[in-house]
This record gives structure tokens, sequence and C-alpha cells, in this order.
């Protein structure tokens, strides 16, 4: 499901221009800079519009001292091919990937949602890499509000609030997922239906290629961002104006 449902032939590389996770012991959004080759954050209420998800495995081995990444499927029960730096580590639906005795204690279903974020003051085509307690406030938060129908909607998406939680010894803040607005400007309506339009090429594409070269070019970037935010990282697992999004 998507916010047009516009599928043509395809563009060759994933449109998003970054890749964003929920720091849960900043209680923030964070993202590398391959530019500044830096972690950068990003506001907590940093206000968004669903355009579309998949699933995904992302994690971080120890012992081979390596981030894990797989390729973005529809649906649990598709095929996901875990990656590390050595090569491939797991083949299978995420039942078995999670089974997987080499892989399975590190690795961790995520949700990849691609969205229109207001970062900054201007509109960007992003992917939120939602996975632990990040992942189960955005569960929570889409039966909540009727199910992925109205997310795709107008739509409007922030994090008002974290709660500080814990889990054995370890404290961490989960967000709060909130609706600010069911309303779009109508330069905002035209930006987003012209992202999912892009994003639809590339993902008509994507799942329907091997995918081979360009997915190992991506999920490479993103596993170096994520070899950086997972150094010394201990957890379980722009302000909105009164004016429409």
């Amino acid at each position: 499901m998507s916010r047009t449902n516009k599928t043509t032939n395809a563009a060759s590389t994933n449109p998003a221009s970054k890749f964003i996770e929920w720091s849960s012991m900043d209680g923030q959004w964070q993202y590398y800079s391959k530019d500044e080759k830096k972690t950068i954050g990003l506001p907590m209420d940093m206000p968004f519009i669903a355009l579309d998800q998949l699933n995904t495995t992302k994690g971080y081995h120890e012992k081979k001292r390596s981030g894990l990444w797989s390729n973005e499927v529809r649906g649990i029960s598709d095929t996901l091919t875990v990656r590390s730096k050595d090569g491939i580590e797991a083949v299978g639906n995420w039942m078995d990937v999670k089974a997987n005795p080499q892989v399975g204690e590190y690795v961790k279903f995520t949700k990849s949602v691609y969205a229109m974020a207001k970062i900054n003051g201007s509109y960007e085509l992003v992917n939120l890499q939602l996975n632990g307690c990040a992942l189960t406030a955005w569960i929570d938060f889409t039966k909540e509000a009727g199910g992925d129908k109205v997310l795709f909607d107008n739509t409007v998406i922030s994090v008002k609030e974290a709660t500080e939680e814990r889990k054995g010894a370890v404290r961490f803040n989960k967000p709060k997922f909130s609706i600010i607005s069911r309303e779009l400007s109508p330069e905002a309506s035209l930006q987003a239906d012209n992202m999912d339009h892009e994003l639809q090429m590339h993902l008509t594409a994507y799942l329907g290629s091997e995918k081979t070269e360009e997915e190992t070019k991506v999920q490479g970037l993103i596993d170096k961002a994520d070899e950086i935010l997972s150094a010394g990282r201990n957890e379980e697992e722009v302000l909105v104006e009164d004016a429409p999004f």
C-alpha cells in the first residue's frame, strides 16, 4: 500500500536522502552523514507523513564486529537475505532468520518506513528504520490510529514525547507517535505525491529484481552508519507550527 500507488519501470537508486533511526539513548532521531562522516541528530518532534512501508532486518554482530542488513520485503513470509561484511549469513523468511544460530540473536525485525519529512523547513524523502522500542511504539500507534489506511492519507505524524523505560539495568527512551494534523498544505500534498511516485518507481524495480549490486551498495552505506551508531550503544534492543504541514 502506498500514497499514490503509481508504479512504472524503475529508478535504479534508492531515492531516500537520509536513513534515519530512533536513538533510544538520546531520545531523538539521528542519521549518519556520509559527507560529514558523523552521526547527526534531528529533533524528536520532526513531522512526517508515511508514504510506504516494508519489512527488513537490522543488527550488529558483535563477534564479527559487523553490521547486519537484509533486502526489503512486503510480507513477513517473503525471503530475506541477511548479509554482513563477510557476505551472506542467512536466507529465509523472518522466522527462519530469527531461528538461525549464526545471526538469530543479533538481528532485529525492522520496519522500513518511507516518509516525507520536514527538516529545517524543507521537505525530504527519507527512510525511517524502526526496530526495538521504536518498532513497538509504531505498531501500537498504527493500531490506535486505525490501521495502515489512515497512515497513507493526509496524516501528519510526530513524536511529541518519549517515555523513559527500563529493561533490567538498561534505561531507554521509548517514542510516542502522535497525529498532529490531518490536513496538508497544497505544496505539501504536491510534494508528497511527487515523492511517492519517485519511490514507487524505485520499489517496482527493486522488488522485481535480484537487486544484488544495488542492495549491496545502499545497504553497505547503512551498515557503515550502523557500526558507528552501534559503538557504545546500550539499549533494549523543527518545531511544528499551527499551520498545515
